[in-house]
């Protein structure tokens, strides 16, 4: 999912929801609710590749540039 998609998918949400606008936002570990979650975080950019990621703010530290920015986490 692209962050456009996710946007427009909590857009559609909170339309639908509105009293929803004021509570906690929690995330879900894996696909079968094994663990969940606050939301604590703004989201940030960077990479992420073989299940890891580097924040922007990182890449220096790992020899690696702004044009390998594939991703946003959410957490």
């Amino acid at each position: 999912m692209t962050l456009k998609e996710y946007i427009e998918q909590l857009q559609k949400f909170a339309e639908m929801n509105p009293e929803t606008l004021d509570m906690d936002v929690i995330y879900s570990r894996d696909d079968e609710g094994n663990g969940f979650g606050q939301v604590h975080y703004a989201p940030s950019k960077g990479i992420y590749e073989d299940m890891e990621f580097i924040a922007s703010e990182q890449l220096e530290d790992y020899e690696r540039d702004n044009t390998e920015i594939n991703s946003v986490c959410i957490n």
